[in-house]
């Protein structure tokens, strides 16, 4: 795989970064992050209109048709100014399970409006007894006339608070694997306990109650639903690692800027090798992290083994990268750095969030040493 950027891409780049350049300054972030909604309704807008919420979806549905390399790029620069738009959670992770569903009714209908930012997702599908792991939920969808009556309860739903369709999970009751179902947001019964996470993002619990899906909104049924959720998760997770990757090179711009202007000692700090020191072992783990996105974007579409044991080892040297990273910022900038007002203390918060969502480093090494690759 060529990873030397193409016209195309670069140009995608360019305007990435002119958008988050001009939209997301430290305070507009804080402002939105307050507000009712969480993030920017205008620039979940705009996204749409660039082209970005298609943009590795087929033509057929109005998507790009593009390799998940211009999603890295993309999501790189969305990094870079932790933008609060839930973008990985409907562009991605819920894109993908709508494409590979067989309902294509569902399928085109639902991508159709994703791409036109006429509606968000979110996927359903933890549950308090689980974490991260590929046991069963135990939601259940009982069968009744026309479609399903689900039951259950789902926790730590990312982006929920302002999604208008839920993938669900839920067990038929005589199938040995998960189904999965689309719900809309207002469906009688669905009950939504939103509440906002370290980095400033929201989650939620869903709590279904006698909640009557039509058989229309079956998405897929037990015998590939895990499969396709699986190449979801993993395909999330390294839109999640192109963003952290942005979010440490930003972290680097910005810790940089301040040991050249901060004054000790009739001299700049960034002069005192002790902290360039401290730079230098920053820009490896930078390295090292862009390096193995690249191996995790070579193996995306790659057989179940292969892409599973790129995409794990991705998601422990990143989410390592990020903790060394951003603590090592935090220090740098001495107390302030982890005031509401200096803005590295946002970028290690995000980091921090990324080690754990989908599978921390400790479930990833377990997944290792279950193929023989770790010990």
């Amino acid at each position: 795989m060529d990873f030397n950027p193409t016209d195309e891409q670069l140009m995608l780049r360019n305007s990435a970064r002119r958008f988050v350049s001009n939209e997301y300054s430290l305070e507009k972030r804080r402002a939105l992050s307050g507000s009712e909604l969480g993030y920017s309704a205008d620039h979940w807008r705009s996204f749409g209109e660039f082209g970005w919420l298609g943009l590795g979806l087929p033509e057929s549905v109005g998507g790009l048709g593009c390799s998940f390399v211009e999603t890295a790029i993309l999501m790189e620069e969305l990094g870079r100014a932790i933008v609060l738009e839930p973008y990985v959670s409907s562009a991605i992770l819920c894109a993908h399970v709508l494409d590979r569903c067989g309902n294509e009714a569902m399928r085109v209908e639902t991508l159709r409006e994703l791409i036109a930012a006429r509606c968000r997702l979110a996927l359903a599908h933890w549950e308090s007894s689980q974490r991260y792991d590929q046991s069963l939920p135990r939601t259940r969808a009982a069968r009744t006339d026309g479609g399903f009556v689900l039951n259950g309860a789902k926790s730590l739903v990312l982006d929920a608070q302002a999604a208008d369709h839920f993938i669900v999970s839920a067990c038929v009751e005589d199938q040995q694997n998960h189904s999965l179902f689309l719900i809309n947001r207002g469906a009688p019964g669905l009950r939504i306990t939103a509440y906002p996470l370290i980095d400033d993002s929201r989650a939620a619990d869903i709590r279904l109650d006698q909640v009557f899906v039509p058989a229309s909104s079956l998405l897929e049924g037990p015998i590939l639903s895990g499969a396709i959720l699986d190449e979801a998760i993993d395909r999330a997770t390294l839109g999640r690692s192109a963003e952290a990757l942005g979010a440490m090179e930003a972290v680097m711009q910005i810790t940089a800027a301040y040991l050249k202007s901060r004054v000790q000692f009739g001299q700049p700090i960034g002069h005192f090798q002790a902290l360039q020191h401290r730079m230098a072992e920053m820009f490896v783990e930078v390295q090292e992290a862009r390096s193995i996105l690249y191996c995790g974007l070579a193996n995306i579409d790659a057989a179940h083994t292969e892409r599973t044991r790129a995409i794990a080892a991705m998601k422990v040297v990143v989410a390592n990268a990020g903790r060394i990273v951003g603590g090592s910022a935090i220090q740098l900038h001495g107390g302030m750095g982890l005031t509401a007002e200096c803005s590295v203390g946002h970028y290690y918060k995000k980091l921090v969030a990324f080690d754990i969502i989908y599978g921390g480093v400790d479930e990833n090494l377990d997944r290792l040493v279950k193929q023989g690759i770790a010990k």
